[in-house]
């Protein structure tokens, strides 16, 4: 009898052991591709899945449940496989967001995760000019201005989101012919360039003749090559001294008031003419504009290291009105891709010279 009941006994635990190992094990059996079916994808997600997604992805895919947003992510056409843990990590983030605009900002590179993701941010990354190290300050302008990308770009590597003269900079003086000098970056009242050299002859008609060695040297080839399309180019005012500026800049000031008088010229120490590079040319008028010699000065003078310093359309990033006849030498390298971008030495620098 106790033997029966000692079978019986065995007979149930197995039954027991059975029904429970088959139930929490009857998954083990299935395909990945049953799982994900069974999760609410469609055939045709599944085998997406299994097409684009590391095998070792599937559990936590499994994990998160049936999403239609992850095959919107795996049919997109930025898609990449190496990526895909960080689009899920961001998503997860930020389930409410375009998901092309969360490719974007993954595929960037930029480590962005930290900020939610938007289309403005999207649209940010995928600029010539970004600076990652400034995004915030691009998040917080562009979302109180009504602007494109490219401009908030600008703006905010140029400093002018910061508003003119907020902040007071020391020129860098090893950066050579590409030292900034503006409305942010200044010069001390003693700095005088120790290679000016004088222009004479036909290539000057002003008292403020010297510049710098390479760029007077840059300055004459242009001028002769100029006058090789007869087009008749001279120096007006080059290096101005601080104290030259003091005067001058006291004197519009007592004609116009301050807050023109910054429009167009320089407070002392941010003048441009005290680095010794910079060359006011035949005409400082607004006449000077449309002229035979002010379109050819623009169109070909960065070809020997010169560039318009204070452009049309530029006045918000430069913080000076429209100077046709002011031309800054930078270097033949730099003036190329100033002109080509049709940026300014302000967005120049931020990108080629400080950020490295």
């Amino acid at each position: 009898m106790k033997k029966k009941i000692v079978i019986i006994f065995c007979i149930l635990f197995l039954l027991i052991f059975s029904f429970f190992f088959f139930y929490f094990n009857k998954d083990e059996d299935l395909s990945y591709e049953d799982k994900f079916v069974n999760e609410g994808y469609s055939s045709d997600e599944a085998n997406l899945i299994l097409d684009k997604v590391s095998k070792n992805d599937y559990d936590l895919i499994l994990e998160i449940g049936y999403d239609k947003s992850l095959i919107n992510i795996l049919n997109s056409n930025e898609f990449d496989e190496n990526k895909f843990d960080d689009y899920i990590k961001y998503y997860m983030k930020n389930k409410d967001s375009n998901i092309n605009d969360i490719i974007t900002i993954i595929n960037s590179g930029y480590d962005l995760t930290n900020y939610p993701a938007s289309s403005l941010l999207a649209s940010l990354v995928k600029e010539k000019y970004y600076i990652n190290e400034n995004v915030s300050r691009y998040l917080d302008y562009g979302n109180s201005v009504d602007i494109d990308t490219k401009k908030i770009i600008a703006m905010v590597n140029s400093n002018a989101d910061l508003g003119f003269y907020s902040n007071s900079y020391d020129s860098n003086l090893n950066d050579g012919n590409l030292i900034l000098v503006n409305k942010f970056y200044h010069l001390k009242e003693d700095y005088t360039p120790s290679d000016l050299v004088s222009l004479s002859g036909n290539y000057n008609k002003g008292t403020n003749n010297k510049m710098r060695n390479e760029a007077a040297l840059a300055f004459m080839e242009m001028v002769d090559a100029a006058k090789l399309d007869n087009i008749i180019l001279y120096n007006m005012s080059a290096f101005r001294s601080y104290d030259y500026q003091v005067n001058l800049y006291d004197r519009y000031i007592k004609r116009d008031g301050k807050e023109v008088a910054d429009k167009y010229s320089a407070r002392p120490g941010y003048s441009e003419h005290q680095s010794g590079l910079c060359s006011d040319l035949n005409n400082i008028s607004d006449s000077f504009e449309g002229t035979d010699e002010a379109i050819w000065l623009k169109n070909n003078a960065y070809k020997y290291g010169f560039i318009l310093r204070f452009p049309k359309g530029k006045e918000d990033i430069t913080g000076y009105k429209y100077e046709p006849w002011h031309y800054r030498y930078v270097g033949v390298s730099a003036a190329k891709i100033i002109y080509e971008d049709n940026i300014t030495l302000e967005e120049y620098y931020a990108y080629y010279v400080e950020k490295k």
